[in-house]
């Protein structure tokens, strides 16, 4: 089973993830993100939108040095920012973009419409924790993320039903 997360990524990078040229998301940690996980991309200032959603195809930890060795033209960063991002960690976690679905934006002036309080992360927001919260976003994306990362969606619709016959 996978789950849903949202993450904001520069606008840069997240068009570069929509192009096709970024290829691996670049984080300190994997922040608790599995294989097959969805990331819901919060384009960050200026863009302020969600823009798209991938799914993670792999997650893999190197030393910093070695990232950048292996991945250098997948990473979509240039080496002084990538260092500068790493600073003087030991490990860079490299998430493998899978499938890629562009969404027409939803700005976050709707995000917020629909999600009172929303502001954007800082790290990493789990759909799953709060659904009954961004049950009214997910209808405003148009290429829907999928049913399996919202067990407890299936299983309230399972359980209406049973209540119904």
């Amino acid at each position: 089973m996978s789950s849903a997360a949202i993450l904001s990524i520069k606008p840069v990078y997240t068009n570069q993830i929509l192009a096709g040229t970024k290829t691996i998301e670049l984080r300190r940690s994997a922040m608790g993100l599995a294989i097959r996980d969805v990331v819901l991309v919060y384009a960050s200032a200026p863009e302020q939108q969600l823009s798209c959603w991938f799914r993670v195809k792999d997650i893999e930890t190197l030393p910093v040095a070695q990232m950048w060795t292996r991945y250098e033209k997948r990473l979509g960063i240039c080496r002084e920012d990538y260092e500068a991002y790493f600073g003087d960690a030991e490990s860079a976690t490299g998430l493998h973009v899978g499938e890629v679905h562009r969404i027409k934006p939803v700005p976050l002036s709707e995000i917020q419409r629909v999600v009172p309080g929303f502001v954007p992360p800082q790290g990493v927001i789990w759909l799953r924790d709060e659904f009954g919260k961004y049950e009214r976003l997910l209808p405003n994306l148009t290429d829907p993320l999928p049913a399996e990362v919202f067990p407890q969606r299936t299983f309230d619709l399972m359980s209406a039903r049973g209540r119904a016959g």
